[in-house]
């Protein structure tokens, strides 16, 4: 299967999870008609600078559940000066990740969940944890 399989099918499996779960939010995972790795959570904008997302990397294996900034060092920061009372409130560490792979400007706040079920399964499990992310860091992003 290519990547670009997998993804449409890993965003048809999401949608109808979150529809057959009442729609507690939504996701923005089309750019361009084709479904991108990353699905923006409550933000109508496949390309958010700013914003909580869950994100299918098929070659890794893995699902990512995470806070995306790009471009707001200062957020990041402010973000990570609480870090201590935001995994507190969240219930479990997340990984902090202060530098972005090809731009100096990104920064993540996740959690990271390696494919071992099928991809239903994975679903959701990771389901709890963005609505988690949603509870916690919705009021910053």
């Amino acid at each position: 299967m290519n990547a670009q399989t997998a993804r449409d099918l890993f965003w048809k499996h999401f949608d109808e999870y979150i529809e057959k779960m009442g729609n507690k939010f939504y996701v923005t995972h089309v750019k361009g008609g084709k479904n991108q790795a990353a699905g923006n959570i409550n933000n109508p904008s496949p390309m958010a600078m700013q914003t909580i997302c869950c994100e299918y990397k098929y070659r890794e294996n893995v699902i990512l559940v995470q806070v995306y900034i790009n471009g707001n060092v200062e957020l990041f920061e402010e973000l990570f000066a609480k870090k201590e009372v935001l995994e507190k409130q969240l219930g479990y560490k997340v990984e902090w990740i202060d530098h972005g792979k090809e731009s100096a400007s990104v920064r993540r706040i996740q959690r990271t969940f390696y494919i071992n079920k099928p991809i239903d399964e994975m679903i959701e499990m990771i389901y709890p944890y963005i609505l988690d992310f949603i509870r916690v860091f919705s009021k910053y992003i």
